[in-house]
């Protein structure tokens, strides 16, 4: 059984330096440093260079069974597999278990590597002073006749020349390996910054400060849609550049003349296999085509990043689209007034589960209900929507908010495993100032019994709906007095960052309770409610609220 310790696919020199590097750690880790190891490193090397020039390659290495023997296999994209590239490195003893395990970052990887080759350079180093002192033992021996001292001379010229040579190749390498290092150390960088965002914006605004002004000094992000090349930036009027144009259709990198100023634009097609989202348009330095390689790797990611953002917009919008056609437009209840109101969050994943209904039951009383399914996007607006359907069902022979909570509970639990929800379920019917409620892990509801008077309920409460346990929920009553209200409503009305969620719930105690003195009926008290428990907070869940009031005196 053969042991695979490497098996990458190299498209550039940034990724042959790499696979340099892991090789490099296997041999490193036994603490190798024989000439074997090293031209075994620098064929495999040389191999894989020229599969990049050949379109690509594969590189895969292999320890023996024994752990006594490396081979390397080098496969062009397209060649034959029985014509692929390979040598073999017999080890004087099997590779310690480490030498298996995964390497370290890629930064430090590429450290690692360059120590290791700063170890033999010196050693090359040391042989040529050797030969030095060898050459000076010669001169001694050979000075007394003028064939020897020419001799000597031409030696100890010779041997002058290979170490500036050797010297020179090793400054050559030592900055190869630092250019490389410090492109590895951007990328990785950038690739950081770019998917920590799903806003299409950002990611432009992103962009120019990584590039600007090491790299160029503007940066243009042109996208196709329908189609067509626009500005990210959606400016009218704009023609995209003809490099622009070049680069998507030709799939590469495309330079334009320079201008007078010296400045010259490059487009980078912003490739996501199979299809090519844009360009990515650098205005530079004529002549600045050195970091190509990079900065064409550097679009790749851009594309990713930008995909994943469309694909975050697409999946918001359809839940928005999904979380306002179900939500319920109130029924006229004779002598109640009802007001809701839904908010999607500001940021992120805008869309939730969270959902209210009022509907009636044959006998002429009302349901009531304000929800929220765990999660945000279009699973979350989903299963909001199956629980909002079963609920009407189960109502048609339950009329006990405990029951309908439990009911919805068991449904949930084998319709989405994964999900959880909290629901505040009301019955009531017009001009009777009792109600019944059950509440399922729901934030409580806020009663209010006159202008200035408001206190929040705490029904008798079960668990989450969903949770994978056997729970059981109570039917509290409440007496609503005349002229007063209840208010049900979602956590993202109450919950803030860095404060506990008890310090909302007396925020909006006190704003319902001021509300009754500042409106004129439940419409104007639910808008100065929101007003109020948002003002000045960049919530980042949604928001759902029901008003039932005010309630008059019993017939």
């Amino acid at each position: 059984m053969r042991h695979l310790l490497l098996n990458e696919r190299v498209h550039s020199p940034v990724d042959v330096a790499l696979v340099r590097a892991r090789v490099g750690h296997v041999l490193r880790v036994g603490e190798r440093t024989t000439d074997e190891d090293a031209e075994f490193l620098s064929a495999t090397t040389e191999r894989a260079l020229n599969g990049v020039e050949a379109g690509g390659a594969v590189l895969r290495l292999e320890a023996s069974d024994d752990l006594r023997e490396l081979r390397a296999n080098v496969l062009e994209d397209g060649g034959d597999p029985d014509g692929a590239w390979s040598r073999s490195l017999v080890l004087d003893g099997p590779l310690p278990d480490a030498a298996l395990e995964a390497p370290a970052s890629e930064v430090e990887l590429l450290a690692a590597q360059q120590l290791a080759d700063d170890r033999q350079r010196r050693r090359l180093a040391g042989l040529a002073t050797e030969r030095a002192r060898e050459l000076a033992s010669h001169q001694r021996e050979l000075e007394e006749t003028n064939l020897g001292v020419l001799a000597l001379h031409a030696e100890l010229a010779q041997a002058s020349d290979e170490q500036r040579r050797l010297l020179g190749a090793e400054r050559a390498a030592r900055d190869e390996a630092e250019t490389a290092r410090n492109r590895l150390t951007f990328l990785s960088a950038a690739s950081a910054q770019l998917m920590a965002t799903l806003q299409r914006s950002e990611i432009r605004g992103r962009l120019e400060k990584l590039l600007i002004p090491s790299y160029a000094s503007a940066v243009d992000l042109w996208v196709v849609e329908d189609g067509a090349l626009v500005p990210m930036d959606d400016s009218e009027g704009r023609e995209p550049p003809d490099t622009a144009v070049r680069a998507v259709a030709e799939r590469r990198p495309v330079h334009g003349e320079a201008s007078r100023g010296g400045v010259v634009g490059t487009a980078f097609p912003l490739l996501l296999a199979p299809r090519s989202l844009g360009a990515m348009v650098l205005h530079r330095e004529a002549g600045a085509a050195d970091d190509d390689v990079m900065l064409g790797e550097l679009a790749r990611r851009v594309a990713t990043a930008m995909d994943n953002a469309q694909r975050f917009e697409h999946e918001r919008d359809t839940a928005a689209a999904l979380q306002r056609a179900m939500l319920t437009r109130l029924p006229q209840v004779p002598g109640l007034e009802l007001a809701a109101r839904y908010l999607p969050a500001e940021d992120g994943m805008n869309v939730g589960g969270d959902w209210y209904d009022v509907f009636p039951l044959e006998n002429g009383e009302y349901i009531g209900v304000v929800g929220d399914v765990t999660g945000h996007g279009i699973h979350a607006a989903v299963t909001m929507g199956q629980l909002r359907t079963a609920l009407r069902a189960y109502s048609v022979d339950e009329r006990s908010p405990a029951a309908l909570l439990g009911l919805l509970h068991r449904l949930l639990d084998r319709l989405e495993p994964d999900l959880f929800a909290t629901a505040v379920i009301v019955r009531f019917r017009p001009g009777d100032p009792e109600v019944t409620l059950a509440s399922a892990g729901h934030p409580p509801p806020l009663l209010r019994t006159g202008p200035g008077e408001a206190a929040a309920l705490e029904p008798v409460s079960g668990g989450m709906l969903g949770l994978p346990i056997d729970l059981t929920y109570t039917d509290n009553r409440v007496e609503i007095p005349p002229g007063g209200a209840l208010l049900l409503y979602t956590d993202g009305l109450v919950e803030r960052r860095g404060e506990p969620i008890d310090a909302g719930i007396e925020r909006l105690t006190a704003s319902f309770s001021d509300a009754a003195r500042r409106s004129q009926g439940s419409e104007e008290s639910a808008d100065l409610l929101l007003a109020s428990a948002l003002r000045g907070h960049a919530y980042d869940d949604d928001v759902c609220m029901l008003v039932l009031g005010p309630v008059p005196h019993p017939a």
